[in-house]
């Protein structure tokens, strides 16, 4: 694969992980929420979505970081 291609897609991975980190902050600020039903209850979900995507964030940036380790081994 063409460099230039990696550097994009390295880009649009990282562009993605802050995102995932951004959208985090707002469910766990009340910005955002979201509602499930269990047993019949109404229960706030939020801080669960924040994990959810703090956690596919994390790995984005692993992705990245072993990329860039491999890179560096072999430059």
């Amino acid at each position: 694969m063409p460099q230039a291609s990696l550097n994009a897609l390295l880009a649009a991975c990282n562009d993605q992980a802050k995102w995932l980190q951004a959208q985090a902050v707002e469910f766990e600020r009340g910005a955002q929420k979201v509602f499930g039903y269990l047993e019949g209850n109404e229960i706030d979900l939020s801080a669960d979505i924040a994990t959810e995507y703090r956690h596919k964030a994390g790995n984005l940036l692993a992705i990245i970081q072993a990329y860039e380790r491999l890179y560096a081994k072999s430059a």
